[in-house]
C-alpha cells in the first residue's frame, strides 16, 4: 500500500497499492459495512507474465552499521551476473519492492538490480536517517562500496560488470562513487543528480536551499565540506562510461549540475551520454517519455554492462 485517504463522506477509504508485478491501481475500501474494493483506477494488465519479485537482503556496511536492500535478479539465473546498484532520491525515503519498469527491464535484458536502502534512508528510526548528515555523508558514499562489496562477496555479482545508478540524491551518490572507486564500478547512470554543491545552493528553489542545509550542510559556514563533497571536483577520476539524464525545466537540480559534470568530462576527452527531455522537469510524467526512459536506459546499460573492458577514459 502506497497512500491511504478518507473519502469526503468518512464512509470509506481511498488506497493507492502496487506490487513488483502489479501496476499502481486505487480502489476504494466501504468503511459502513462488508463489501468488495471498488476499483477506481484499476492496475493497466502488464503483457509479461515473468516479472520478477524481488528478495530482501541484509549486509554491514564498513562501519559495521546494518543496511539492506532489494534483488531483482532473473528467476532462472545462477551465479555472478551483471548488476546494476540503483540508489534511490531523497535522501530521506526509501526503496520498497513496487512496481518498477526499469527495473523489469533490466532483467528481462539479463541485468540484476539490486536497490539499497543506505544511511540515511527513511523507516529505520532517527538516528539512521540522520547518520548521512553534514561530514556523515562520507560514510554514506562509502556505503555504496559495502553494497558492492556485499554482491560480489556473496557471489551474487560479476565484479567485473556491476554498474551503479540513481535519481536525484541517488544521482549524487552515482557521481560520488564513480569518482570515490572508480576500481569498482564498471558503468554510471546520473538521473537529476547533484555535481556540485555550491552551484545546487544557487539555483535550486529557495525553500529547498533553506531546508537542505541541515541534510547537507551550510553553503557559507560549510563551504569547504560542501567543496570536498562535490562530484564535479574530483570529475577527474571518472573513468567509466557514464550516463546522464536531466529535464530541461528541473528547478530542484537545475539542468546546470547535469551540464556541468558532462562538460568536465568532455574537456578532458570522455564521451559522456547526455539524454535531455526538453519538456520534463525533475520528473518524467510524460507517458512518451517515461516509455523513452525505461528504453534508452536498457539499452545504454545493457550496452555497456554486457560488455567487459569498455571504459570511458
Amino acid at each position: 500500500m502506497t497512500g491511504a485517504a478518507f473519502t469526503r463522506d468518512g464512509l470509506g477509504l481511498v488506497v493507492a497499492s502496487e506490487g513488483p508485478d502489479v501496476p499502481p491501481q486505487i480502489a476504494r475500501l466501504p468503511l459502513d459495512g462488508p463489501g468488495e474494493p471498488d476499483p477506481l483506477v484499476p492496475a493497466e494488465p502488464t503483457e509479461h507474465p515473468d516479472l520478477v519479485t524481488p528478495t530482501l537482503h541484509e549486509f554491514a556496511a564498513e562501519d559495521g552499521l546494518a543496511l539492506s536492500g532489494w534483488l531483482f535478479r532473473p528467476g532462472s539465473a545462477l551465479g555472478p551476473l551483471p548488476t546494476l546498484v540503483w540508489l534511490h532520491g531523497g535522501p530521506e525515503s526509501q526503496e520498497r519492492p513496487v512496481f518498477q519498469p526499469l527495473f523489469q527491464a533490466l532483467v528481462a535484458a539479463g541485468v540484476a538490480v539490486f536497490a539499497p536502502n543506505v544511511r540515511g534512508s527513511a523507516g529505520y528510526g532517527r538516528t539512521f536517517i540522520a547518520a548521512d548528515d553534514g561530514e556523515r555523508r562520507f560514510a554514506a558514499i562509502r556505503d555504496v562500496r559495502a553494497t558492492a562489496d556485499f554482491l560480489v562477496g556473496s557471489g551474487l555479482a560479476d565484479p567485473t560488470r556491476l554498474g551503479v545508478a540513481g535519481r536525484s540524491y541517488g544521482g549524487y551518490l552515482t557521481l560520488a562513487a564513480l569518482a570515490w572507486f572508480p576500481e569498482v564500478f564498471t558503468i554510471g547512470v546520473d538521473v537529476c543528480g547533484i555535481s556540485d554543491f555550491a552551484t545546487f545552493y544557487a539555483g535550486t528553489e529557495p525553500w529547498i536551499a533553506a531546508a537542505a542545509t541541515s541534510e547537507y550542510g551550510d553553503p557559507d559556514t560549510d563551504a569547504a565540506l560542501l567543496h570536498e563533497l562535490s562530484p564535479l571536483h574530483r570529475a577527474d577520476q571518472i573513468t567509466a562510461p557514464l550516463l546522464v539524464v536531466h529535464g530541461a525545466h528541473d528547478t530542484n537540480v537545475p539542468v546546470g549540475e547535469a551540464e556541468q559534470v558532462v562538460a568536465a568530462l568532455r574537456d578532458r576527452g570522455a564521451a559522456p551520454g547526455f539524454l535531455l527531455f526538453t519538456d520534463e522537469g525533475h520528473e518524467v510524467h510524460g507517458t512518451e517519455n517515461r516509455v523513452a526512459f525505461v528504453r534508452e536506459l536498457t539499452s545504454w546499460v545493457t550496452t555497456h554492462l554486457l560488455k567487459v573492458g569498455e571504459r570511458t577514459a
